[in-house]
């Protein structure tokens, strides 16, 4: 097994690395200068960003998937996300605003009748807007497609309180600072460290490419109350290296090797 995720993201603040969660994304800057494997990335991002959680008293959460539907007695249009703890696998949802109901006839259908399954509407004025603003994902080519970008969620980690047990008030992109982590870990950083608490440099930082965690989104769980008679949803979503010697590329290091890096770069 890995090294626990507590006892990495110890070591690597000690080095003097630069590690923070921005808008959902780890950034990590090494102090060495050496650039971040993909593939040690992609395994150790979620581990490090739940421990971070733990030590900030945040919950951080992962995209499930969306719903469409007409909740509540107006029968309102709205689009649920559906969440699920990094933490203890619990289940949170949030519901924002949106049209579900073409608001002119066109030739795909008459004024008043119903979007396509999966698809919304909003206008920059709808929460939702400001909601997908603050991910810093790109926003789709039109409004009206949302429900084309909305796999892209699955590649970010949120927050959010739930007063209620399940439903969030204030859906949000995680972000914890190099600064906030230094000083819930507690450690001393060395006096040769070239990171700069809380500003990790452009051309150092790395994020994980958008594919890593794209996939296919997953309407289940949060039902929307349809003219069928439901009459509930959100009570069930889904339970679930320095170098010596010849020069080697990160991409052909394995993880203990660009790891043991870290111990042989001063």
């Amino acid at each position: 097994m890995g090294e626990p995720a507590r006892e990495l993201l110890q070591r690597l603040l000690a080095r003097g690395d630069g590690i923070a969660v921005n808008s959902g994304r780890l950034t990590l800057t090494p102090a060495s200068g050496h650039p971040v494997p993909a593939e040690w990335l992609s395994e150790h991002e979620r581990p490090l960003i739940t421990e971070a959680s733990r030590l900030a008293s945040v919950e951080p959460l992962e995209y499930v998937g969306y719903s469409v539907g007409n909740y509540g007695p107006s029968k309102r249009g709205g689009v649920s996300l559906q969440f699920r703890s990094l933490i203890d696998g619990s289940e949170r949802y949030s519901v924002f605003n949106a049209e579900t109901r073409r608001n002119r006839t066109t030739k795909h259908g008459k004024k008043g009748s119903p979007l396509p399954s999966g698809q919304f509407r909003i206008t920059t004025r709808f929460k939702f807007y400001g909601f997908w603003v603050s991910t810093g994902l790109p926003l789709p080519r039109r409004l009206s497609a949302f429900h084309d970008y909305m796999g892209k969620l699955a590649g970010l980690v949120f927050t959010g309180e739930a007063p209620d047990g399940e439903r969030l008030s204030d859906a949000r992109p995680l972000s914890i600072s190099n600064t906030e982590l230094i000083g819930m870990v507690g450690v001393n950083l060395p006096d040769n460290s070239r990171t700069s608490a809380g500003q990790l440099p452009d051309n150092s930082r790395t994020k994980l490419p958008d594919k890593e965690f794209q996939q296919a989104q997953q309407p289940r769980g949060i039902q929307p109350t349809q003219s069928t008679g439901e009459k509930k949803h959100g009570n069930t979503v889904i339970r679930e290296r320095g170098y010596k010697g010849i020069p080697i590329s990160p991409q052909e290091q394995s993880n203990e090797e660009w790891l043991a890096s870290y111990e042989s770069t001063g």
